[in-house]
């Protein structure tokens, strides 16, 4: 049960990669959100609330070398995004401009 104000917890249970449940729980202990998990055509989808820090990067460019990754641009229909996939399975950080 979520604390009043805060998002209920996703049921990570449904993520079949180790590489990409991995992933999910380390930007989750660090502070980071699911904000949905959705079936995609391709892919089951843990869409992080935040964006992938590059520490977090660079352990996960580590633990997992040939981890699928992509960067995608902003469209008119989604936002930018950085991700790594895994078969049927993948996660997903937005990309936001710094000021």
């Amino acid at each position: 049960m979520a604390a009043p104000g805060q998002r209920p917890t996703a049921d990570l249970s449904r993520i079949g990669s180790e590489a990409i449940l991995w992933i999910v729980q380390r930007a989750t202990e660090r502070g980071n959100q699911v904000e949905v998990l959705a079936d995609w055509s391709k892919a089951l989808v843990a869409h992080m609330q935040g964006g992938l820090s590059p520490e977090l990067k660079a352990e996960i460019t580590a633990r997992w070398p040939s981890l699928e990754h992509h960067s995608s641009p902003r469209t008119p229909h989604n936002e930018a995004e950085d991700g790594y996939t895994d078969g049927a399975f993948a996660v997903s950080f937005p990309l936001r401009p710094t000021n």
